[in-house]
């Protein structure tokens, strides 16, 4: 080959190397998980990855800093980094408060959250690290998020025959208590699946009982008016029957004009399908109670949802998730329900302090949702 025809060849494969470079970096990076409000009665919306080629740079005045959004703007968006004390969402667009709801009163009109826990066995019995991490974010959290509580819906620890459990949770449970309420009820590792013994459980006392709240059987069963936040708490502990059915529609009836939040350890299978447990629930309870409007459980496996449309037009959500028997990918995770009274909407997401990870499941629409009109 002459020099020439070589020189020509090194020309172009050099063209060609600075083409592609010049393509490569001109790409964006590709974008973490980002979420935005679109209207009044919105969902955290994760947006999709589009690779965009850059503007050519160019001298651009310092960014002004982002304020940061009052409570009732961040209602229905979650970002990625509770993981800090001061949280600073993405720009928010302008969005139209919308006319209060006449189901708003009585209580606040300013957004509230409840902190979720499910299932945190695993960590009471051996890693209590973790169950001390999820209960030092919730208290960082709690003014940003206007948290009301923390709530765990059943099987706080393992084995109810080992104190080194109970003391373990005891540890955990104790710090939040110490700056706000912790409402819980017992799951099948609590007090046993066919022996139901409360002498344990009720020995450690993790429940929070303010003078409003109501009592069947000793704790087996409770119902917490919440005036100010205008909800009915209600607390349904692992059962072998149905007994406490009319004592609690009871209740519920006497606070019709709030709509309850009901927490009870069984109540979906993994699919999605209602438990033996949800079956005797859904009978006794959602059928003669229309005030209750969300269902919150743990105890099987994964995140399930479920809805029912009653004759009277009201209608049930149910949500569950568990996921600390994966031992490696899985620990930590809570979620935070807001409640938006203008819209009456609320905004779930999940979230692990302990991994620094949001969404458990690749299909982020499992993890992060909004029930409408749903409270």
């Amino acid at each position: 080959m002459s020099k020439t025809r070589m020189f020509q060849a090194l020309w172009l494969l050099l063209l060609s190397l600075v083409c592609v470079l010049m393509f490569y970096y001109r790409r964006e990076p590709t974008k973490s998980q980002q979420e935005r409000i679109a209207g009044e009665d919105t969902i955290a919306v994760v947006a999709t990855v589009v690779h965009t080629p850059a503007p050519l740079p160019t001298e651009t005045p310092s960014p002004t800093p982002t304020p940061v959004p009052t409570i009732y703007e961040i209602t229905e968006v979650f970002i990625p980094l509770l993981a800090t004390s001061t949280p600073v969402p993405p720009t928010l667009p302008p969005t139209a408060v919308p006319t209060p709801a006449p189901t708003a009163e009585p209580g606040k009109t300013e957004p509230f959250s409840l902190i979720w826990f499910s299932d945190t066995q695993y960590y009471a019995y051996k890693r209590p690290e973790i169950f001390l991490s999820m209960a030092d974010w919730a208290l960082r959290i709690r003014s940003d998020y206007n948290a009301a509580a923390v709530v765990c819906t059943g099987d706080i620890v393992d084995n109810r025959n080992y104190t080194r459990h109970w003391t373990n949770a005891e540890a955990a449970i104790d710090r939040i208590r110490e700056s706000m309420p912790f409402y819980c009820v017992a799951g099948n590792h609590d007090v046993g699946a066919d022996t139901v013994d409360y002498s344990t459980y009720r020995q450690y006392d993790f429940c929070t009982t303010p003078e409003a709240m109501e009592f069947y059987d000793d704790g087996r069963c409770w119902v917490l008016p919440m005036r100010e936040y205008g909800i009915l708490l209600c607390g349904i502990g692992w059962q072998n029957d149905a007994m406490y059915a009319d004592w609690l529609n009871e209740r519920i009836d006497a606070y019709r004009e709030l709509p309850a939040v009901l927490l009870v350890h069984s109540f979906l299978n993994d699919d999605g399908s209602l438990s033996v447990n949800g079956k005797r629930v859904e009978k006794e309870i959602l059928r003669r109670s229309p005030s209750v409007r969300l269902v919150l459980c743990g105890h099987n496996d994964g995140s399930a949802r479920w809805s029912k449309t009653y004759d009277d037009d009201h209608t049930v959500n149910a949500v569950m998730y568990n996921f600390q028997d994966d031992k490696k990918y899985g620990l930590g995770y809570a979620r935070i329900l807001m409640f938006n009274p203008k819209t009456r909407n609320i905004a779930i997401t999940t979230y692990s302090p302990f991994l620094n990870d949001y969404n458990y499941y690749k299909d982020t629409s499992r993890d992060t949702f909004t029930l409408y009109n749903a409270w």
